[in-house]
């Protein structure tokens, strides 16, 4: 290789390079709390799109109401360079900002004092990013149906709601209601959020749909659909009367009536696990996609084509709709506090089973999962840096296994199930982090759980039982027995079987140091690895 094709491969390299720097750079900055992010308090979000599939473009505004935590007269919205903002309006007059990257600093005329309530209208247009792999890469979603319709979605949990509306976009900060008033082609029908107050032709080939919003709403939450829809009405009777709206492609009516009637068992489920829907007032809607499946608050998106898996039951409308308790009503804090969301949803699920078929069948749901966990980095990632924890499994499928664990090492499970419905109740439409959750079960348990958590989330690796039998003159066995991989002053229960059909046990509490136990000469030793994760 010649020196001019080496020196242009070292000019491309380092362009690159700094691309991927400057990319991970603004991921980071958009993650940051800054003074000028943190001095307001958004309570409402009034947002006015008009979606138009024919150019892949948007335009709208969004009217931000807040209230001043602190004095300020400058402070920063999250918007992605890629689209445009024509003006700013505050008080009917337009305002000064400025653009950096991915992120807008407004400029008031005069300081916007501690406690007032104030408000901005943000007006906005351009192409926003396409989805590469939704829901995992995400943006909006262009795409046709079988009929050649035009079907648009949205999903933009994992890149940021910035990528197309311009808001506070942090996960800290949830708007206590919304509004948003869709404009779709006529002929289509544009769902989002909430509960559909109005609908009428706007102007020509036009129609707007105002949808209400009277929670918080996490802003990846905030959603569009559009499509050549049709709805299916139903009322689930439960802890409250909650409207069921299902919004599906006209060729798919009649299997969706059939196949949705599972949303009624998993909301009574849920119910029994964890309390009311939490979002009764804003009705559950599933509205069908051309992507997999997200959770959006009051609006999940399901497109699993129709199918059950080997436990009869739609994956995705279980899953997603676990998110309503986890992610959308209980919100963690931070992208690296993720756990909480995917964590306690994947283990709904085997509740969910639990629920239908039994405790047997629930673990076997457990075990077939457990295959997926990888153990290799901790599942609380760093803060203020855009960190998302879904780079593997664990917050899933490790997560599952670590609060499965948890009831088993508690050996109480009338405390186990009262502790996960106060949970879902204490923190009902609250933002909360890692650190709510230990202090939680530390008091309602009367336990000390910071070491196993310590070592679940901030560990990597999983503890690992090593033991040693070794048979004595008596006829008896000894066994030595210690954990490794654990962190220092870490030990757990565990259930020892000592017959191979599991009806003898013992209970064993390993920590570093070795210890020992004498069992008969003809016991058996096997950990009851269906329902502890250790190696």
């Amino acid at each position: 290789m010649g020196l001019y094709k080496i020196h242009r491969l070292l000019i491309v390299f380092c362009f690159i390079t700094w691309i991927s720097d400057t990319v991970a750079q603004e991921k980071k900055d958009h993650g940051k709390l800054t003074p000028l992010r943190t001095c307001y308090d958004v309570t409402h979000y009034g947002i006015e799109v008009k979606v138009n599939p024919q150019t892949r473009s948007i335009r709208g505004c969004n009217t931000i109401s807040f209230k001043a935590v602190n004095s300020f007269k400058t402070l920063q919205l999250d918007y992605v360079k890629a689209m445009q903002i024509d003006s700013i309006v505050f008080q009917n007059k337009p305002l000064l900002f400025d653009r950096k990257n991915n992120t807008v600093l407004v400029h008031f005329p005069k300081a916007i004092m501690m406690g007032d309530h104030e408000k901005i209208k943000v007006y906005f247009n351009g192409k926003p990013q396409v989805a590469l792999l939704p829901p995992w890469k995400g943006g909006f979603v262009w795409n046709k149906d079988a009929n050649l319709n035009d079907w648009v979605g949205l999903a933009c949990e994992g890149i940021g709601t910035y990528i197309w509306l311009p808001c506070k976009d942090h996960w800290s900060d949830e708007a206590d209601s919304m509004d948003m008033y869709l404009s779709v082609p006529e002929g289509l029908t544009g769902v989002s959020n909430g509960q559909l107050v109005a609908r009428k032709k706007i102007e020509a080939n036009f129609e707007l749909f105002h949808w209400q919003v009277r929670n918080p709403i996490n802003n990846y939450s905030i959603n569009i659909n559009v499509g050549k829809y049709t709805e299916i009405k139903d009322t689930f009777y439960g802890i409250h009367q909650v409207p069921l709206n299902y919004y599906v492609l006209e060729d798919n009516r009649a299997k969706a009536i059939k196949h949705f009637q599972q949303v009624k068992g998993m909301l009574k489920a849920f119910e029994h696990y964890f309390g009311a829907y939490p979002f009764y007032e804003d009705s559950y809607k599933l509205v069908e996609t051309s992507y997999w499946g997200m959770e959006h608050q009051s609006c999940v998106a399901y497109g699993n084509h129709y199918m059950n898996n080997d436990y009869n039951f739609d994956f995705i409308i279980i899953h997603e709709s676990g998110h309503e308790w986890f992610a959308n009503s209980i919100t963690a804090i931070d992208p690296a506090d993720m756990w909480i969301h995917e964590s306690f949803t994947t283990y709904s699920e085997a509740l969910y089973v639990e629920y239908f078929y039994g405790k047997g069948i629930a673990n076997d749901y457990l075990v077939a999962q457990r295959k997926s966990i990888i153990a290799k980095h901790p599942m609380v990632g760093p803060r203020d840096e855009f960190y998302h924890g879904y780079t593997d499994n664990d917050i899933y499928y490790k997560g599952t296994w670590m609060l499965h664990t948890m009831r088993n090492v508690m050996n109480n499970d009338s405390l186990w199930f009262d502790a996960i419905k106060q949970l879902s109740e204490q923190f009902k439409h609250k933002i909360i982090q890692t650190e709510d959750i230990i202090a939680f079960f530390n008091t309602h348990t009367n336990y000390k759980w910071q070491l196993f958590f310590d070592q679940y989330l901030y560990k990597g690796t999983i503890p690992e039982l090593v033991y040693k039998i070794n048979l004595n003159s008596d006829g008896t066995q000894t066994v030595t027995y210690h954990f490794k991989n654990i962190v220092k002053g870490f030990s757990m229960p565990i259930k020892i079987y000592t017959s191979s059909d599991k009806k003898m046990f013992i209970w064993l509490t390993p920590n570093a140091n070795k210890q020992t136990v004498n069992i008969p000469g003809n016991a058996v030793f096997k950990v009851a690895s269906e329902l502890f994760l250790v190696k």
